[in-house]
C-alpha cells in the first residue's frame, strides 16, 4: 500500500476539519482550512514546472506559512530542502547547489538580515523561482499570495494525477547535517520513513490525543520541530502553536491562554520561565508534557522542573538526523537521576548496539560507540558513498559517532562524542567546519575549535589560533570575520592565540589537552 505524508494528512483532515491545526499570532487556520492552502500551494507549484522529484528549499522563521509549503511539495512529490535561519547566505547556497534545488521559499530576513537579498548575491542557475512570504511582485521572485495566483492555471484533476504518482518510497526530505571532515552531508528521508518516524514518536513519547495544543519551539528547519514538531502533531489531530517571540512572560502567558499540553524546549527557556515572578501565579496545568535534552543537563534543573510542572512528565532524550529524529527516551515514572544521566530506553522499533573500536558489541557497562539500525534510519547520504560506507557496519548499522553506554534497566547514557561536535543552545557545531572557515583567514596558520561548558547555552565554542605572523591577527578581527561567515552559534565565543598547538604522538592535535587546559 502507498502512504504518503500528504495521504496521511489528508485523512487526519478530513475527520478533523473544523478542528484548528495551526495558530500563529491573530491567524488560526483549522484542518480544512490549511488542506485547501496545501493544495493551492502544489497547484501553484505545478504551474511553476515544479514536478516529482524536484526539491523545493524553505529558509524560513517558523510560521504558518511553512508547513502548507513544505506540505504543497511533499503532496506532488517534491521533496524540502530544510535551511536553518541562522545560516547566512553562502551557506544556503551551497546546500540549495548540493541539493539540486530549483525552487525555494524564503522569509523576507531574519533581524537585520536580509535572506533574499543575501541569496540574490549567490550564483544559483538553476534556481528557479523564489517565493517570499511578503506582498512583493516579480517573476523570479514573488510574493506569496501572487505565488497562490498561479493556482487558477492549473486544474484540480492535474493535482489529483501529480497526488497519485507519489510512492511511499520517494524522496520527501532533505536536512544537512556536518560530519569530522566538515563538510555539510545532505541525509535522505522517503515518505515512509518520515510516516514511521511520525508514529513510534507516537506511540512511545507524545501519545497525543486530538485537540492537545502543541507549542513547537523547535525550528521548523531542525529535525525536532519539523518531523517531530509540527508533521508529528499534524497526523495526530493535534493543534500547532507557533511563536517567535521566545520573552518568558510572553511563554508563560502563552502558555496559559492557548491551554498548552506539550512542550519540548532548551533547558535556558525552562529556566527562564520559571525564574520569572509571573510563573508562581500563572496557570500551567494544561500541560502534560514538558521535554528538553540536546545538552549538559544540571540534575537541579530536572528537580526543579518535575516539582514546577506537577501536572506534567518531563522528558529527555537523545536523537539523531539520520534516525529520523529520536532514538532513545526515557519514560513516565523517571527520577530525576534517570533523567539527567541517561536519555531513557530505545525506541521500540530500532535497535541499539555499543561496539568497540573493532566494531565488536561490548558488555554492558562498558563504554563504545551508539550505532542504530531501524526503519526510519537513513539509508545513506546524498550523493556521497564514501560517506556512507564510512558510517555503516557490515551488518547494517549506521555508526552514530557517538559514546555511550547501557546500564542494567537498558537506559542509554552519552558519555563522549567521537565526531568532536559540540551542542551549542541545542544546535549541532561540527569544529572542522569551523575550522575550516578560520584556517582560510589570512594570517592564521593553525587553528583548533573545541566545545567548553556555559552556564546559559550547555556548551559554546572555544577558538586556539596559531598565527603565521603575516599579516598580524588579534582576536577582535577573527571573531569579526566568523561573525560575518558563519551562523551566530557556531562563532567561537573564545579566540585564544597561543605559539603552538598541543599534539599527540601521531602530530595530531591533542584536543583532549585542549579541554582539560581550558
Amino acid at each position: 500500500m502507498t502512504r504518503t505524508i500528504y495521504g496521511s494528512f489528508r485523512e487526519v483532515a478530513a475527520r478533523h476539519a473544523e478542528r484548528d491545526a495551526i495558530r500563529d499570532g491573530d491567524v488560526r487556520l483549522t484542518y480544512a482550512q490549511v488542506d485547501a492552502l496545501v493544495r493551492r500551494t502544489a497547484r501553484a507549484l505545478l504551474a511553476l514546472g515544479c514536478k516529482r522529484g524536484d526539491r523545493v528549499a524553505i529558509w524560513a522563521n517558523n510560521r504558518w506559512e511553512w508547513p502548507i509549503a513544505a506540505l504543497g511539495a511533499q503532496a506532488i512529490g517534491a521533496a524540502i530542502v530544510l535551511c536553518g535561519t541562522r545560516l547566512k547566505g553562502g551557506e544556503v547556497a551551497r546546500n540549495l547547489i548540493r541539493a539540486n534545488a530549483r525552487f525555494l521559499f524564503a522569509d523576507p530576513g531574519f533581524g537585520s538580515y536580509d535572506f533574499v537579498a543575501a541569496i540574490g548575491e549567490q550564483p544559483l542557475p538553476d534556481l528557479a523561482a523564489t517565493v517570499v512570504f511578503d506582498d512583493r511582485r516579480g517573476e523570479s521572485v514573488m510574493g506569496f499570495e501572487l505565488f497562490l495566483d498561479l493556482a487558477d492555471t492549473v486544474t484540480e484533476a492535474e493535482l489529483e494525477t501529480a497526488i497519485a504518482a507519489v510512492q511511499s518510497g520517494d524522496l520527501s526530505d532533505l536536512i544537512f547535517t556536518s560530519g569530522t571532515t566538515g563538510a555539510p552531508k545532505a541525509v535522505p528521508m522517503a515518505h515512509e520513513q518520515s510516516l514511521i518516524a511520525c508514529e513510534v514518536q507516537q506511540r512511545d513519547i507524545s501519545h497525543f490525543v486530538p485537540g492537545d495544543v502543541f507549542l513547537v519551539m523547535y525550528p521548523f528547519a531542525h529535525n525536532a520541530g519539523y518531523r517531530a514538531g509540527w508533521q508529528a502533531g499534524w497526523l495526530h489531530g493535534v493543534t500547532i502553536l507557533v511563536t517567535r517571540d521566545f520573552d518568558a512572560l510572553h511563554l508563560i502567558g502563552l502558555i496559559e491562554r492557548e491551554r498548552v499540553s506539550y512542550l519540548p524546549a532548551v533547558p535556558t527557556i525552562f529556566q527562564a520561565i520559571m525564574d520569572h515572578p509571573a510563573f508562581a501565579t500563572a496557570d500551567h496545568s494544561s500541560l502534560r508534557i514538558v521535554s528538553t535534552g540536546a545538552t549538559t543537563i544540571p540534575i537541579q534543573l530536572i528537580e526543579r522542573m518535575q516539582a514546577a510542572f506537577r501536572h506534567a512528565t518531563v522528558y529527555t532524550g537523545y536523537g539523531l538526523t539520520e534516525a529520523a529524529g529520536s532514538v532513545s527516551n526515557t519514560r513516565p515514572g523517571d527520577d530525576a537521576r534517570i533523567i539527567v544521566n541517561s536519555t531513557g530506553r530505545v525506541l521500540s522499533n530500532l535497535s541499539v548496539r555499543i561496539l568497540d573500536a573493532d566494531g565488536n558489541e561490548v558488555a554492558q557497562g562498558c563504554d563504545g560507540e551508539i550505532a542504530v539500525k531501524g526503519p526510519q534510519v537513513m539509508r545513506g547520504y546524498l550523493d556521497d558513498p564514501a560517506a556512507t560506507a564510512a558510517a555503516f557496519t557490515a551488518d547494517g548499522y549506521f555508526r552514530t559517532g557517538d559514546v555511550g553506554r547501557f546500564d542494567a534497566a537498558g537506559n542509554l547514557t552519552i558519555t563522549d562524542r567521537l565526531k568532536d561536535m559540540f551542542i551549542v543552545g541545542g544546535f549541532n557545531v561540527y569544529p572542522a567546519e569551523v575550522e575550516q572557515m578560520i584556517g582560510g583567514i589570512a594570517g592564521v596558520r593553525e587553528v583548533a575549535v573545541i566545545g567548553v561548558p556555559d552556564d546559559r547555552l550547555g556548551e559554546v565554542g572555544c577558538a586556539y589560533i596559531v598565527a603565521s605572523g603575516e599579516p598580524p591577527i588579534d582576536e577582535q578581527a577573527v571573531h569579526a570575520i566568523c561573525r560575518e561567515r558563519l551562523a551566530n552559534y557556531k562563532v567561537p565565543r573564545a579566540i585564544r592565540i597561543l605559539e603552538a598547538l598541543p599534539r599527540n604522538a601521531t602530530g595530531k592535535i591533542d584536543k583532549p589537552a585542549l579541554r582539560n587546559a581550558t
